[in-house]
């Protein structure tokens, strides 16, 4: 996905300097301003004044805000975010991590292997639901625990929950339900497209050949139904037999989630040997051609299947996801022997994260929203549109800046 020319930021400087730059200053802000920030501020606490997990979302003036829930996914991304702190070495986010672990699994975890969608300001829980999106990331957070700790438990409870899935959610049609009990709707692509994240992490962690025949499953959904054959769109919204959806429903794509299988396909390659890089460069070619705004280098919300703009806005996760296919297609570049490719994607790289670091994050200087955090939202003309800070936004930043920052050997590889 490029996010406009090669103009390094920095006037003489390589593109190796402006890539170090960036790597450094992403690192400052997630350790120096955001980590000490939602370690302390963004956790939750009970009335007796005890920290349980993590916080559901902010209000602008930096308090926790109360929505009157919080849903597991929150607390499933912020448990990766300081199980990836602790490993990089940042002090008690190892705590921390335990401490979320703890909270979920004692309010939200069944005995059945499945896991609340929501529980009360209390801790309670309030929805039983099995929410597909939510399991998702919650084997996703037990599998970079795992990692972490050393501990069986995590993985455990990860193939608890696997068993659950296969025996409740499976579908004869392929896939999952969204939810169990069922609900009337479309059946949902991004929901398997963060499965296949989580089988993926489990399988890297545990080389547990079930996780494996899961991820292989998805990628065969992804190649046989989700990616339309003719214009190379991914979609959102689904019949039960997977046909795409019908008029506005169907027309939606988002690229964010064409740079989110881009990674993933990747990944794929990578761990399970399958190839796949093919099917990740039919996705790039379509946000490269149809959704990034030429002045802002910012990657919009959504555009039509035909390439037509839908929604000018820019999300913050959407941005994070363009860095990390960045970074997918200048290593493949690079091991290609394309330079002109490789220094292409370099510099959309260095204009994502400049991007990031001067339109989304909040910095130490700021006298309006709370140094640490973000604006999760832009509007069409790149002004925030704003009214919480959702704490749901740090698992991208954090996996966007992991990505970031093991590009050092294909930078000097070019």
């Amino acid at each position: 996905m490029l996010a406009g020319p090669i103009t390094p930021t920095r006037p003489g400087s390589s593109q190796a300097a402006e890539i170090r730059r960036v790597q450094d200053g992403l690192r400052a802000w997630i350790f120096d301003l955001a980590l000490p920030f939602w370690s302390t501020v963004g956790m939750d606490r009970s009335r007796s004044g005890q920290m349980r997990g993590a916080c559901e979302q902010l209000t602008l003036a930096g308090a926790p805000a109360q929505p009157g829930f919080t849903r597991m996914r929150v607390q499933a991304r912020q448990l990766y975010v300081f199980s990836e702190a602790a490993a990089r070495g940042f002090e008690g986010a190892g705590t921390i991590a335990a401490r979320i672990h703890r909270f979920m699994t004692r309010e939200g975890a069944a005995s059945d292997g499945g896991w609340a969608r929501l529980l009360d300001p209390d801790g309670h829980v309030l929805d039983p639901t099995n929410d597909l999106y939510d399991l998702a990331f919650v084997l996703f957070a037990l599998a970079r625990y795992a990692r972490l700790t050393g501990e069986p438990e995590p993985l455990r409870q990860a193939g608890h929950t696997l068993v659950f899935l296969r025996q409740r959610m499976a579908r004869s049609s392929g896939g999952f339900s969204n939810v169990d009990p069922p609900q009337p709707g479309w059946r949902q692509q991004n929901p398997h497209m963060h499965l296949l994240e989580a089988a993926l992490e489990l399988f890297d962690v545990s080389r547990d050949e079930r996780w494996a025949v899961l991820a292989r499953q998805l990628v065969t959904l992804f190649r046989t139904r989700l990616i339309e054959r003719g214009s190379d769109t991914l979609g959102e919204y689904f019949h039960e037999s997977w046909l795409r959806a019908v008029g506005i429903d169907g027309d939606k794509v988002e690229p964010g989630h064409h740079a989110e299988w881009v990674w993933l396909l990747d990944r794929h390659q990578t761990l399970l040997g399958d190839r796949t890089l093919r099917l990740a460069r039919r996705l790039d070619g379509i946000c490269t051609r149809h959704a990034i705004g030429p002045e802002t280098g910012l990657m919009r919300d959504e555009i039509g299947r035909e390439g037509n703009l839908r929604r000018g806005s820019a999300r913050l996760w959407v941005q994070t996801e363009m860095l990390r296919a960045n970074c997918v297609m200048h290593r493949v570049a690079a091991a290609n022997s394309d330079p002109v490719d490789a220094r292409a994607r370099l510099a959309a790289i260095v204009r994502t994260t400049d991007n990031l670091l001067t339109r989304y994050l909040v910095g130490a200087e700021s006298k309006v929203l709370p140094p640490g955090t973000w604006i999760d939202q832009l509007d069409a003309f790149a002004q925030p549109a704003i009214d919480k800070i959702p704490t749901s936004s740090f698992y991208h930043i954090m996996a966007g800046w992991v990505e970031l920052d093991q590009l050092r050997p294909s930078v000097d590889a070019v």
